[in-house]
């Protein structure tokens, strides 16, 4: 039967994100354009739920790219709970095991690979994305962005820089200077985010340690993480720079191994705990 609807929708194509047109639940087929996914590990699948590993390629961790896969997911699996964990490669998508079960060898590596879930519940009939760049840290509420669906409005990263969401990045963990426990000091990087989402023409613009010798371990370890940076592609290239601060705390207030925190578009900062 003939869509009086279809050409004002395809009029009103490129604008889906921002008229939430590609909402989970209310897009039409064809309205957005989901990424290609492969399906990997199968954890469930019944009448009753769905849960599965998937693989989509980086760039589609946008978030107006998640939203159509959403939609895309709902209708491949529908009447039932689905959970999807969304990784950056198939492989990762086809061999991670999550807990401390042994793995593999190379497999340790899948998890910084795992960067979105989407999930929907029959019950409850809530329905949400998540983008998290550091699978390491997974669903970190300092660095998760949680899109619930359908969208009201436009989605905005919580790590992002110019309007281009970070999608992956090395995990950080505080830099390893050769024993000296108490290193401490700032690296400031500069350089280029591509129109790929890529970093390029890296340079130290400044570099501060305590001891003084541990200068440039801080400097390459900074500008070698900042190159782990992946962006969603973007229309120009732009400019970053980035100050990465090291700092030794109190153990009451270092948590974790490496605790990290993220001011962009200008700070990184990862403190770890005092030795003594």
């Amino acid at each position: 039967m003939y869509n009086s609807m279809t050409p004002i929708l395809n009029l009103l194509r490129p604008f889906c994100i921002a008229v939430a047109l590609c909402g989970a639940t209310a897009a039409a087929p064809g309205v957005c354009g989901p990424p290609s996914y492969r399906v990997g590990r199968t954890w469930a699948d019944n009448a009753a739920q769905t849960l599965i590993d998937i693989s989509i390629p980086l760039e589609d961790f946008a978030p107006d790219s998640l939203i159509c896969l959403a939609g895309a997911l709902r209708r491949q699996y529908p009447e039932r709970s689905v959970k999807a964990y969304i990784f950056s490669s198939y492989e990762a998508a086809m061999g991670f095991v999550p807990g401390d079960m042994d793995l593999p060898l190379g497999a340790a590596d899948y998890q910084f690979k795992l960067h979105g879930i989407y999930a929907y519940d029959k019950e409850t009939q809530k329905e949400y994305l998540k983008i998290d760049p550091d699978g390491y840290r997974e669903w970190d509420p300092l660095l998760e962005t949680r899109i619930d669906l359908p969208v009201t409005a436009t989605p905005v990263c919580r790590l992002g820089i110019a309007g281009r969401c970070l999608l992956e990045f090395r995990h950080i963990y505080y830099p390893n200077t050769a024993g000296n426990a108490d290193v401490s000091g700032r690296v400031t990087v500069t350089g280029r985010i591509r129109r790929d989402g890529t970093v390029s023409g890296l340079a130290v613009a400044g570099a501060e340690a305590s001891p003084p010798d541990q200068r440039q371990a801080l400097a390459d370890f900074a500008s070698s993480n900042l190159g782990t940076w992946r962006f969603e592609p973007g229309k120009r290239d732009e400019a970053v720079r980035i100050t990465y601060y090291f700092e030794v705390a109190d153990s009451r207030s270092a948590v974790h191994e490496a605790n990290v925190e993220f001011g962009l578009p200008n700070e990184v900062r990862v403190w770890t705990a005092r030795s003594h």
